[in-house]
């Protein structure tokens, strides 16, 4: 009979470890280190990087004027990307240089 008892005790701390464990990962997360800020945008592409987010609009300002879609994102290094769609590329380019 003691041994009964026993195996319930150890049943019984088992699933405490178990609900612990997993409280714990549901609070902190998994181990796995968390991936790093991605500077993909999809089917974006940078048209030119900037420092100063006012000028990055003006430019913005001035691609859509002449019917380019474009839009601003700021990467992790703190500098503002100009971004239009691929087929939009090279026409926001030579907007831009002109």
């Amino acid at each position: 009979m003691p041994l009964m008892y026993l195996a319930g005790w150890a049943a019984s701390a088992g699933v405490l470890a178990a609900l612990l464990l997993i409280i714990r990962l549901l609070k902190y997360g998994s181990p796995v280190p968390a991936p790093r800020p991605s500077t993909d945008y999809g089917l974006l592409r940078t048209v030119s990087m900037v420092g100063d987010l006012a000028f990055a609009r003006e430019v913005r300002d001035r691609l859509r004027h002449y019917g380019v879609r474009a839009t601003l994102a700021t990467g992790p290094d703190g500098m503002v990307r100009i971004l239009v769609f691929a087929d939009e590329l090279d026409r926001a380019r030579r907007l831009i240089s002109s």
